[in-house]
């Protein structure tokens, strides 16, 4: 879900009020719903190899963003959740998985966020 703050940067980014690129990709153990008013991961992993980073960022014609990201565990890690943010921090979208996902020692995750943009008639 593309949130409130999310929606207010891709805006502020189009007119040049903001240069902050949505690049960062974080992982988490929360399993409260999505809502647009999310700013942040509900749990936020930051242990064993699981800390925010940058993902590799993609664009699919005609107009889809993807981010895609593979985190190297060294320790048991619960993902449940993941997240887009900014380098200041703001969180563009939140998706909320229907179960965890376990990894664990030398274990590895690659986790992939899609957005399509379309154009809406008022």
């Amino acid at each position: 879900m593309i949130t409130n703050t999310g929606l207010e940067y891709i805006a502020k980014n189009t007119c040049g009020l903001s240069s902050n690129a949505f690049i960062y990709f974080a992982t988490g153990a929360g399993s409260t719903d999505e809502s647009a008013d999310d700013t942040a991961l509900a749990s936020e992993n930051t242990l064993y190899g699981s800390a925010r980073k940058i993902a590799t960022c993609t664009f699919s014609s005609p107009s889809t963003a993807i981010w895609t990201a593979t985190f190297a565990f060294t320790g048991d890690v619960t993902v449940r959740e993941y997240g887009i943010f900014d380098d200041g921090g703001h969180l563009l979208a939140r998706k909320v998985l229907s179960e965890n996902q376990y990894f664990h020692d030398t274990g590895a995750g690659t986790f992939t966020y899609m957005i399509p943009f379309a154009r809406v008639v008022a």
